[in-house]
Parts: C-alpha cells; sequence; structure tokens
C-alpha cells in the first residue's frame, strides 16, 4: 500500500509543470519605487507570484504603482521584513544573485543552469530568489546565507543591469523551463534548521581550536559554501547536529579527566 501510494505521488508529481508558486522574489535594499513597479511587472509576465521587500522603499508608492501596469496586485501582496534571515528562514533553497566573482563568493551559475537545480526542488520546497539593492548588489554576508549563486551573463565592456532587467532574465530561465519533466527531490532542511546547525558548529570547531577565534568567519563562509552548495534535507541536518555534539561531549571528557 505504501509503495502504491508512493508511486501515485511521484506519476502526479512528474506531470506538473516547475511550481513557481513556491519561488519567492526577494529584493534587498531595493532603493527607487519605480524598480519595484518594473519587478512586479516582469513577475506577473512569467507567472511569478510572490514579492518579498527587505528594508526597502514602499511598493505602494504611485510611482511602483504606474511601473506595475496590470500588476498591481503583486505590490498589494508584497511581504516586507526587516532581513533577510526573517525573510528566509522557512524557505529550503536561497539562491543570491551577484555580478561580481572572486574570493568568498560561491562559484556562479547561469540563470540556464539554476533552472536545471530549481525544477525538481520546486516540487517539496520553498525558494527565494534574492537580489540585491541597484547600487551595492547583496553583501558578502548576505551571499553567505544563499545555498547557490547567479551570474546574468553579460558583455564585459557593459555588464550592469537594471533590477527589473535581471529579475526578468531569472524569471524567464525558470518559465521556459517549466514544462521539463525532472525528477521531484525530497524536501530540504529550511534555513532556519541549517543556520542553526551552522552556529553549532562554528562552536565546536571554536571548542576544539580549528577556528581563529579572531576570524572565525574566514573559514565558516569557505564551510557554508562548501554545505550550501549539497542542498541538505533536515535528516542531512540532524546528523551533522550529532556530529558536533559527539566532538562537544569528546571535548568536555577530556576537560573532566
Amino acid at each position: 500500500m505504501i509503495v502504491k501510494v508512493f508511486f501515485h505521488r511521484y506519476n502526479k508529481a512528474m506531470k506538473r509543470k516547475i511550481h513557481l508558486h513556491s519561488i519567492s522574489i526577494i529584493l534587498v535594499r531595493p532603493k527607487f519605487h519605480e524598480n519595484i513597479g518594473s519587478v512586479a511587472r516582469a513577475m506577473k509576465n512569467m507567472g511569478f507570484h510572490r514579492l518579498v521587500l527587505i528594508n526597502g522603499c514602499s511598493p505602494l508608492h504611485p510611482n511602483a504603482y504606474q511601473l506595475a501596469s496590470g500588476a498591481e496586485d503583486i505590490l498589494e501582496r508584497a511581504e516586507e521584513f526587516p532581513t533577510l534571515s526573517d525573510a528566509i528562514s522557512e524557505m529550503g533553497c536561497v539562491v543570491g544573485m551577484t555580478s561580481r566573482g572572486g574570493k568568498g563568493r560561491n562559484p556562479s551559475l547561469s540563470p540556464a543552469s539554476l533552472a536545471k537545480k530549481l525544477i525538481p526542488i520546486s516540487f517539496e520546497n520553498s525558494i527565494g530568489l534574492v537580489f540585491g539593492s541597484e547600487r551595492e548588489g547583496l553583501t558578502n554576508d548576505e551571499l553567505s546565507l544563499c545555498h547557490l549563486c547567479v551570474k546574468i551573463p553579460t558583455t564585459p565592456s557593459f555588464p550592469s543591469l537594471n533590477l527589473a532587467q535581471a529579475v526578468m532574465v531569472v524569471c524567464y530561465e525558470l518559465y521556459k523551463s517549466s514544462a521539463e519533466i525532472l525528477k521531484p527531490t525530497l524536501p530540504l532542511a529550511r534555513v532556519e534548521q541549517i543556520e542553526k546547525m551552522f552556529e553549532h558548529m562554528e562552536e565546536t570547531l571554536l571548542r576544539i581550536g580549528f577556528l581563529d577565534v579572531n576570524h572565525p568567519k574566514r573559514i565558516m563562509r569557505g564551510l557554508r559554501r562548501l554545505l550550501g552548495r549539497s542542498q541538505m534535507d533536515e535528516r542531512e541536518v540532524r546528523i551533522l547536529h550529532g556530529i558536533w555534539s559527539q566532538m562537544d561531549r569528546i571535548v568536555e571528557r577530556k576537560k573532566v579527566s
């Protein structure tokens, strides 16, 4: 009976397109109302519905409405949070957009490559696509909260994209790939669970002397990138918690003896 139920759910999922309702567009510190309105319009063009704003200007400004041009409902449903960590705590996969590479940043996917990764994940997980402010983009700390990074290929002589253009490119690739049939994955661990695991991990690695007490984040950013790309489920997070707990017990026994 269990096998029949599993295959019934599996076959049903295989017939679905990518679950666009599970994907949120997250704007961090947007500065211009017009850009928020243009983002809402781009989202609606591609079938996306949930807009999240982090510490930015209001989505209900007349200038935002003017540029939304038919996507006013997305502006009116927009959710606002004080920090990125608050907004993504219940999500299973978070993707950061960056125009910069280099040390301390995840290897970047193209929008098309991202689409292939997100199609199966979207069946069982809440996903956030995070776009930085128009001028500064995302900080290293903000990108460290993301499991994947995306860089939109552009000509080197003029690489800058408008915020709404960047949202449109990424959403277009996801919409275009939405009809492809791929095997759905298990639910991923929520960001809140992963962050607690990373906190435990950092405390343990400090206790055993693996991390530099004065600069623990240097190694932790690399470990975040490594484990973030693996897209852990809840069981895998519990296993890692168990490893750190066992190391804590060994350290305590050595102190006593």
